[in-house]
């Protein structure tokens, strides 16, 4: 069986899409002749992965990639895009198009405008045609989340919910939690997750990052002085302060990993909801390093318990109550330990690459 997986993503910038791309791509080449098509300035060395340059022209860059493969089924991972291409040449060549939510972008976005302009309105309304398009013509979906579920299935009753995942032999401590956290009067290690990019995200509509840097600077003088925090990942605005560091990005996943592994927590200090669990809060978990959130961060993340896996708070009480968890020792392994089981049972490669498997089949060989 042949099968493309399509992102409408430059994986060098990894951010939530292409990371998930990676991974469905990863467990799917293991079974199948997979394709990887991307889009990125470079040509890859890779037989099996296409890159189309970026153009708004995407959906046409598509057409040959297509003709040329004579794929059997079409994984668009939260190409939304891509879709409207892929749907219209398998009525010619009669394969099956998979369409992959990460969330329910039209919400996502009155989210982020309560008080929309005349434009926006008219933006979210294509976008709602857009999603119930795609949504309602694939052979299947599959949603990150029961939220994502609940919202899609009035337009297709196969709606499949394969969590986002990690891979849980990479992302391990290398040290048992009780060594990582330090007594109470040395000082901490606050990890914020990147890329920052303002110059990016302006241009995006959603799962703006920069918000994240923007509540610890305008906060730095509010936190333990204890505190310090590094920011992981690219960064085109920095600030000169003592207490912040940059990492600068990191061409070594195992670099990355042992940035994880080194802090005492990580910091999502989200604004909007992203209705499903976003990669940089999984990583850090599956390494038993506790996570601080906001009840827009907790959203449609299906397996987090406030006060047992996960700490969340109000952004109001978030400085305050970071400064009062993150000293206590017991707390914190085990809120970290908790952290690390449920991303194994839920959100770990191993326990998703069967159900996804298993989604592909039963869409190829339907009964």
């Amino acid at each position: 069986m042949k099968v493309a997986v399509s992102c409408l993503c430059d994986i060098s910038k990894s951010d939530g899409t292409s990371v998930r791309a990676k991974s469905v791509f990863e467990v799917l080449q293991k079974k199948y002749d997979c394709t990887l098509i991307i889009r990125g300035e470079h040509d890859s060395k890779c037989d099996n992965v296409e890159i189309i340059r970026p153009s708004k022209l995407w959906n046409l860059q598509l057409i040959p990639v297509v003709l040329k493969n004579r794929f059997d089924i079409v994984y668009c991972a939260s190409d939304f895009w891509g879709f409207f291409t892929y749907f219209v040449l398998a009525k010619l060549l009669t394969y099956k198009v998979i369409l992959e939510a990460h969330g329910v972008l039209s919400l996502e976005r009155e989210e982020r405008y309560p008080n929309p302009s005349s434009v926006d309105k008219v933006r979210i309304k294509m976008l709602k045609w857009r999603e119930k398009f795609a949504v309602k013509h694939a052979d299947c979906v599959i949603a990150l989340s029961q939220d994502i579920c609940k919202c899609y299935s009035k337009f297709n009753k196969r709606v499949f919910i394969i969590q986002n995942f990690v891979d849980e032999k990479q992302f391990k401590p290398q040290k048992s939690s009780r060594e990582r956290i330090s007594d109470g009067k040395e000082r901490k290690k606050v990890g914020l997750v990147g890329p920052f990019f303002r110059h990016y995200d302006k241009s995006r509509d959603f799962l703006v990052n920069s918000y994240f840097l923007d509540f610890v600077y305008e906060n730095i003088n509010r936190f333990d002085t204890r505190i310090n925090f590094i920011v992981i990942g690219q960064c085109d605005y920095k600030i000169a302060n003592e207490r912040i560091s940059y990492t600068g990005y990191l061409n070594d996943f195992h670099d990355y990993v042992d940035q994880l592994t080194l802090l005492d927590a990580v910091l999502v200090p989200s604004k909007f909801s992203s209705f499903g669990a976003l990669t940089k809060m999984l990583e850090p978990m599956a390494c038993s390093v506790p996570v601080f959130t906001t009840p827009e961060g907790l959203v449609s993340i299906d397996y987090a318990t406030p006060g047992e896996n996960i700490f969340v708070f109000d952004e109001a009480e978030l400085v305050a109550k970071v400064n009062e968890s993150i000293f206590n020792a017991e707390l914190m392994e085990r809120v970290g330990t908790n952290a690390r089981r449920t991303v194994e049972e839920y959100y770990s490669k191993t326990a998703n690459s069967k159900q996804l498997i298993a989604v592909i089949d039963q869409i190829y060989s339907p009964k």
